[in-house]
């Protein structure tokens, strides 16, 4: 915005209902505490404090770091209280300080108005309401919100490069030979969770948020990351990272003919638990040619799938871990062709569950067993016919020169 206020604005804001009796309003700036560069940080004391009164408010976000509630007077104790605890905690273990402006809505209105104003014309980065979406939870105390300050302070200084793996994803099918069909990446959060020294696994909670700032990290790596192969690339995202600025940087970044190479997988559970969302992010996908992955499907809910959910996966991570073969092959025999033909067999361990795969039509494979079924010719020729093992070496090359 201009630094000069339009008539029109200010006047509309002074009119927008801001003029309330027995209201206050709350202007929380978290300026002055660096982590909430972080949107998920920033959202998380959004929602603390939103959650905070005796009941739920609707805050407004004003500009990268601040936002604003109003509530009635009889709250307003509750509020400088649950303000001045955050304040408080924030200072002792020097994270920052929160600035904090409250205004008596039944004579400040016009001030309030002006303040209003002040923050939204310094707006630089995208606006933090599309991450709201993804905050349903509060987190459990000022504690809670401490310990996420500490783990994104020590993401940020992370060497994230030291701690991404990948996996090939291998195409198996019937009288040919192994294919590589692409390699997935993702960070090991065991890793970061001995690094970090929280107990992040067991934490709802802190997992979202946790996995939030990873995956950040990895687009922000993923972008600056010299990358000249050709394989298809499927990175493991939380869906809050396709909203993220790092992720529009690495569309910017990617060249078109690497990002129509790029599958983004996101489970299932969060893509549903997440509707406000799902449009805007196909919509995303579909402008710029990246493919959607539903992952962390089990074999026990794949024919329970929704039909538009099917129809817009690309790819369905279905994982076999623990599932006998006769047990696969029953499943998959009241699956549609169609839907077979987008299912990627994820933790295959044995031979028996890729034998089982490949029976029931299913082409792509990935796991720890598939390493030694391509290291025993025997096998592949048992499981894809006479022949198949012969150009095994050529797959082998495709995979050097993905890498390199």
């Amino acid at each position: 915005m201009n630094r000069t206020v339009p008539k029109e604005l200010l006047a509309s804001i002074q009119k927008s209902g801001l003029h309330k009796p027995d209201h206050c309003a709350f202007v929380l700036d978290f300026t002055s505490v660096p982590t909430t560069r972080s949107r998920t940080v920033f959202c998380s004391f959004v929602r603390y404090f939103q959650y905070g009164c005796l009941q739920n408010l609707t805050p407004r976000i004003l500009s990268d770091h601040t936002f604003v509630l109003t509530m009635p007077n009889d709250q307003r104790s509750r509020m400088e209280e649950l303000v001045e605890n955050v304040r408080t905690f924030l200072l002792a273990r020097r994270y920052g300080g929160l600035d904090c402006k409250v205004f008596d809505l039944s004579e400040e209105a016009s001030a309030f108005a002006l303040c209003c104003v002040g923050h939204m014309r310094a707006i630089t980065r995208e606006n933090a309401e599309d991450f709201l979406d993804f905050y349903l939870a509060p987190p459990k105390n000022v504690t809670q919100l401490g310990q996420l300050v500490e783990i994104e302070r020590i993401i940020g200084q992370a060497d994230i490069s030291m701690h991404i793996r990948s996996q090939l994803i291998w195409e198996l099918l019937p009288e040919s030979a192994p294919a590589l069909a692409g390699e997935e990446f993702w960070v090991s959060i065991a890793a970061m969770e001995e690094i970090s020294g929280k107990e992040i696994l067991n934490d709802e909670w802190m997992f979202a948020r946790f996995t939030e700032l990873l995956d950040n990290r990895v687009l922000s790596y993923v972008t600056k990351e010299n990358y000249t192969g050709d394989v298809a690339r499927f990175l493991n995202l939380n869906p809050v990272a396709v909203v993220s600025a790092n992720f529009q940087r690495m569309i910017k970044t990617i060249p078109s003919r690497q990002l129509r190479k790029l599958t983004v997988e996101i489970p299932l559970l969060m893509w549903r638990n997440n509707p406000k969302v799902r449009q805007g992010i196909l919509s995303r996908f579909q402008r710029h040619g990246i493919r959607l992955a539903f992952d962390r499907v089990p074999l026990s809910r794949l024919t329970q799938l929704l039909a538009k959910e099917s129809e817009i996966a690309d790819f369905i991570k279905l994982h076999v871990a623990d599932c006998e073969p006769d047990e696969i092959r029953q499943t998959l025999d009241q699956c549609s062709p169609d839907l077979i033909n987008k299912i990627v067999f994820c933790r295959c361990e044995t031979v028996a569950q890729i034998e089982a795969g490949v029976q029931a039509g299913v082409s792509y494979f990935q796991g720890y067993g598939l390493a030694g079924f391509l290291d025993a010719p025997v096998e592949i020729e048992r499981v894809l016919g006479k022949a198949t093992a012969k150009d095994l070496p050529r797959a082998r090359l495709a995979l050097g020169r993905a890498r390199a």
